[in-house]
């Protein structure tokens, strides 16, 4: 990549540990993805979507966080180079490189919970104030309604998503593997924006299906199938937030949360969390919550009385 000017050094506050520690070693060239005011996202060498995140965005998958209050008025583009390094990342802004150092970064680490160890009961509990929380705090994602006033198309939307949460639970329950994937297609980018309703609420799915004891881990490679082979159904960002959700990978807040209900918490000390949760992206969260509580009814519907 060419010098066109003095490079900026741009401190990274946080990071993904499995990404630390490739940056120690990885080099070569990608490219900058997409670019906004909290995110810049970039291609690795290897075409590994990673996201630059502003100060206090939080901890996730594939992330780093920088100490930057915004990305606006950078100059940074999409197409242009990405230098990989040990240590950081360059982007390639003319005249004026940025270069990200992660030296003395603090790690993040995923740590899944378990809620194999929970009583009867406890999953429907837990799931039926996730509702009740995600109703009431908005702003409600497409799994719960259509916005007021939305127009036809929009509510076509919502209505094609609660069919395909209908057929993917029918799927689920019947334990019938090609319904399963049925449903899952079914929902599978659909919706507008960078993560699409559909998208979100298979994150929040699969992610419970994807914790150690989980009754529903026979979903995790059906969905791992449905985005690697349909991956132009959806964006990029989706696919990489299914396929690290597939992983037991995803967002600090979603995991914070689902610790909490492993210690099987008071339902008071679920709402600041859950809060957090409905604050990802503008509905994202509510779309996410209601697929960690669709998982959590399941997977008490398919345990059974103990």
């Amino acid at each position: 990549m060419a010098d066109h000017g003095a490079t900026t050094a741009v401190r990274v506050e946080s990071g993904d540990a499995v990404l630390l520690r490739w940056l120690r070693t990885g080099g070569g060239t990608g490219r900058v993805h997409s670019v906004f005011a909290r995110v810049v996202n970039v291609l690795s060498p290897q075409d590994v979507l990673i996201a630059l995140a502003v100060r206090g965005s939080g901890d996730a998958p594939r992330t780093l966080t920088a100490d930057v209050a915004d990305w606006a008025g950078r100059g940074i583009a999409a197409g242009q180079p990405v230098a990989f390094a040990p240590g950081g990342v360059t982007l390639g802004v003319p005249g004026r490189p940025l270069r990200l150092t992660a030296e003395g970064a603090r790690c993040w680490y995923t740590i899944r919970p378990s809620l194999a160890g929970l009583p009867p009961g406890a999953r429907a509990a837990a799931a039926a104030e996730l509702d009740r929380l995600n109703h009431a705090h908005g702003p409600r994602g497409g799994m719960l309604a259509a916005a007021p006033g939305a127009g036809p198309m929009a509510a076509a939307v919502v209505r094609a998503l609660h069919a395909g949460r209908a057929a993917l639970t029918a799927g689920i329950l019947a334990r019938d593997s090609a319904a399963t994937r049925r449903g899952v297609l079914a929902l599978l980018g659909l919706g507008p924006g960078l993560t699409p309703a559909g998208d979100d609420f298979l994150t929040g799915l699969v992610l419970v299906a994807a914790l150690p004891g989980s009754a529903l881990a026979g979903l995790v490679p059906v969905v791992r199938d449905a985005v690697d082979t349909h991956p132009e159904r959806t964006t990029d960002v989706a696919l990489a937030t299914l396929r690290e959700a597939a992983d037991g990978r995803a967002r600090a807040e979603l995991l914070d949360l689902l610790r909490l209900l492993e210690r099987a918490a008071d339902p008071l000390d679920l709402h600041a969390p859950v809060r957090a949760v409905l604050a990802i992206g503008h509905t994202s969260g509510s779309d996410t919550l209601s697929g960690l509580a669709a998982g959590l009814h399941l997977e008490e519907e398919l345990r059974g009385p103990l």
